[in-house]
């Protein structure tokens, strides 16, 4: 076993003495004595001071004593000196090195806390259990952080612990943590080390994780946040740190400035800024980005990188990231310790337009002078922008500087304005190196937030549990697709913090209270389906009945897709559903995707239409995705709809008037519920439910049901026909959740259709006019009969209703027959 490598023994070494040295000076007794060292020591440096001061007149025995007392005070803070700085927190050798030890002692790289509350489990005992380590371990001060993010008291742990008998040894769990320590680049082993360990190794605390519905992955981020803010207290505590110390580069290196004041006027120097306050966070991930950034910068000619994303993807903080390495010395290259300063553009173009060119032009002359300076230019498209409104072309300006060695440029746009301004220009694209920013990764996106919470904490005076953090991760990607990670996450959490704890006071911050404010928010059921919504989902398909007459078999398919969607089987980036509604016109396929868009998204007014015989030439593809061709920069009309109303039912009428290439677009739509739009931008149909309408093979449908061939007869019969007669082809077809086939409605059938319609005019003339309309059996009869057309299904029904029932109403209302208030039988007499 790799334990038998290491021994674990708590006398002999540093971090022993610290304990011990620790437990005397917090012993009551000594804590007493302290106290009044605490009071004669600044009594003392009162008399002194004022003896100095103002010569007060005392015995010189009592200035001899105040010698005295203040030598024991100065002695008394470098004891608590020595002990915090090398006892409690000792330079320790490095872990890689302790690792590669034989007989190594790892109680001598405990961290102060682990140290602490496990000295006599490896004091005076040999073969501790992994059960005695952990009950040890609960006794530290360290995991009560841990415990608070994962929602579980010490108590709780411990009345469990009581009843159980652990195989595994301590000194194994020990070994295990070392690598754990490893991994996290700690200094030593922390208590979270150990922590993680038993969660891997020990069979109590694997059953812990399941029922809490963690891994040990999440316990190893709850340890790096808490290292991190230790850390981070660590360094404010401290003046003189190695960090603060560090070499900046020479004395007078920022003499080479010169004099530049149009530098001074129109820019700041965040490098100087980085070096006086830090960056202000801890930059996660874009260490592939910062990498390519500073491998741009070092070319001789046209080294100047692009930064291109969406807003909100982390370009300014990337760039930040990279000016820290500058500013330190990091980067192992000519550019340490140069200077990045950073361009008000908005400064330079709001005053004085007429002097822009002069500005710019002085600007890039004193920094190629200068020679140990980089331009950021944030928004560089703001320059480049060709005549925009409120915007200036710079590009003959900066290109000279674009081209020389002695200045380079770091530029940051959108995708977009990437596209517009810099990829369609030869001259700029040769000289810029795009450098893309991706989304950080769900793993990246825990430790985002894990150094933003202190912040939201500390606005929201609430503690944000750990739960919290992953539920906000997942929200923000099902239910806001118009922005990219980071920015939605953070606004997210920050949002939902600040409305739990000014709503009910919360202290906590759980994963409901992130469910309960997205659920307000967005207008979606994000939260867990209640018994209300269950009974819904269970009696979808008699919710949709009410609107639609017959067509079983589209209803049920389509009501199972919404039942697994919703209670979430699967964590599928396709569309909730998919369906192709193949019949003739006037069966219901229409009135169908509004009953579903009333009944999952609650209104039938969340549904966006398409009449796909609008769209039958190819170019008529740009109309629905967008384009950066030309001059307009079109949106597109499918791709906008969707990112500002991302929760809709999507109806594509006519699907087969299209053109074939526009049919294209859904195979990337239906099988990864993503399509990129005409500025290189992804539009995510995830939240979306898809139908598509045809009339092709409608002669089929009804000679079938003519036959008495049963419906997956039908069915297959017609797939076969669409791909023989080339309407449709295979990778199309099978993209779709369902196939759905509407067959002819019957007489009977339009009877319920025409009683439907009615029920609705009723409605409508109860509401808008105050009137009691009610329809006799035989009438209602009679205009089934008239609406009756098996070759048309109800549309004639609701010409009809409209001739023979709408028509009679408006005119007894004009003649003022009909009042509000009044109530009006319609009977056959006025059918005919």
């Amino acid at each position: 076993m790799i334990s038998d490598k290491y021994t674990i023994n708590s006398g002999g070494n540093i971090i022993s003495s610290a304990v011990l040295i620790n437990k005397v000076l917090n012993n009551f007794l000594f804590k007493t004595i302290f106290f009044f060292v605490w009071v004669f020591g600044f009594f003392s440096i009162g008399l002194l001071i004022g003896r100095a001061l103002i010569a007060i007149d005392l015995p010189e025995q009592v200035f001899g004593l105040s010698y005295i007392c203040f030598s024991i005070f100065l002695i008394y803070l470098s004891l608590r000196a020595f002990d915090f700085n090398k006892l409690q927190h000792p330079r320790v050798c490095n872990l890689k090195d302790i690792k590669a030890q034989e007989n190594a002692n790892l109680f001598s790289v405990f961290s102060y806390e682990l140290a602490k509350a496990s000295y006599k489990l490896f004091h005076n005992q040999k073969d501790a259990t992994a059960k005695e380590l952990a009950i040890c371990l609960l006794g530290s001060s360290d995991m009560t952080f841990v415990l608070v993010r994962i929602g579980i008291g010490k108590e709780a742990i411990l009345k469990e612990l009581e009843s159980y008998n652990s195989t595994v040894s301590a000194k194994e769990i020990v070994a295990r943590s070392l690598d754990y320590a490893l991994a996290e680049s700690h200094h030593q082993i922390e208590a979270g080390d150990v922590f993680a360990a038993l969660c891997e190794e020990d069979k109590f605390f694997q059953d812990l994780l399941v029922n809490l519905k963690l891994e040990v992955k999440d316990i190893v981020n709850i340890v790096y946040w808490q290292t991190l803010l230790i850390r981070e207290y660590k360094k404010e505590s401290k003046i003189f740190t190695p960090d603060r110390l560090r070499l900046n580069g020479g004395i007078g290196r920022d003499w080479a400035f010169g004099f530049t004041p149009f530098l001074n006027q129109f820019s700041s120097d965040i490098t100087s800024s980085i070096k006086a306050n830090g960056l202000g966070l801890e930059l996660i991930g874009h260490e592939r980005e910062i990498g390519q950034i500073k491998e741009v910068l070092l070319q001789n000619t046209g080294g100047n990188a692009i930064v291109v994303g969406e807003p909100g993807v982390g370009k300014r903080t990337t760039i930040l990231g990279f000016a820290q390495k500058v500013a330190e010395g990091k980067t192992d290259s000519v550019l340490d310790f140069q200077h990045i300063i950073k361009l008000d553009a908005d400064r330079i173009i709001s005053n004085n337009p007429a002097e822009i060119s002069e500005r710019l032009s002085g600007i890039f002359n004193e920094a190629s002078y200068a020679g140990n300076i980089l331009i950021f230019i944030e928004n560089i498209d703001n320059l480049l922008a060709s005549g925009d409104a409120g915007k200036i072309d710079a590009t003959e300006i900066l290109l000279p500087f674009l081209e020389s060695s002695e200045m380079h440029v770091i530029g940051t746009c959108d995708i977009s304005s990437y596209n517009k301004y810099i990829s369609s220009n030869s001259s700029l694209s040769q000289r810029f190196t795009r450098v893309s920013i991706e989304e950080p990764s769900k793993e990246e996106m825990v430790r985002i937030l894990e150094d933003t919470v202190p912040l939201i904490e500390h606005n929201s005076k609430s503690v944000i549990s750990y739960e919290a953090i992953k539920e906000t991760i997942r929200v923000a990607d099902k239910y806001i697709l118009n922005l990219p990670n980071p920015e939605k996450s953070i606004n997210l959490l920050d949002s939902a913090a600040v409305k739990a704890a000014a709503k009910r006071g919360k202290t906590i911050i759980l994963p409901k209270d992130i469910l309960e404010y997205a659920s307000e928010k967005f207008e979606v059921p994000s939260m867990e389906v209640d018994n209300k919504e269950k009974e819904m989902l269970l009696s979808l398909e008699d919710q949709m009945h009410k609107r639609v007459i017959g067509q079983s078999e589209a209803i049920k398919a389509i009501s199972n897709a919404m039942r697994r969607a919703r209670v979430g089987i699967t964590d599928s980036k396709k569309p909730i559903g998919s369906f192709l509604f193949l019949g003739p016109t006037g069966v219901g396929k229409t009135e169908t995707a509004k009953a579903l868009a009333e009944s999952y998204f609650g209104n039938s007014e969340n549904m966006i239409r398409f009449d796909m015989s609008e769209y039958q030439n190819q170019e008529d593809i740009y109309r629905l995705i967008g384009s950066n061709i030309g001059e307009e920069n079109s949106q597109g009309v499918l791709t906008t709809a969707i990112r500002e109303h991302p929760f809709s039912l999507v109806l594509f009428d006519e699907i087969e008037k299209a053109n074939p290439n526009i049919l294209d677009l859904f195979l990337q739509i239906l099988d990864e519920g993503i399509l990129t739009d005409g500025q290189g931008r992804k539009v995510s149909f995830s939240n979306s439910i898809i139908i598509a309408t045809s009339n092709a093979g409608a002669n089929l449908i009804r000679e079938s049901i003519k036959d008495g061939s049963d419906y997956e007869l039908t069915k297959k019969s017609l797939l076969d026909f669409l791909q023989k007669e080339n309407i449709y082809r295979p990778e199309f077809l099978n993209r779709f959740t369902s196939i759905v086939a509407f067959s002819p409605l019957s007489k009977e059938e339009i009877s319920k259709v025409a009683v439907l319609m009615i029920d609705n005019l009723s409605k409508d003339i109860s509401k808008n006019k105050g009137i009691n309309l009610s329809v006799d059996p035989e009438a209602v009869k009679r205009l089934a009969e008239l609406g009756y057309d098996p070759q048309m299904g109800a549309r004639p029904m609701a010409r009809v209703v409209q001739e023979k029932l709408e028509d009679l109403l408006a005119k007894k209302i004009l003649s003022g027959e009909l009042n509000k208030g009044d109530s009006y039988l319609v009977g056959l007499s006025d059918i005919i």
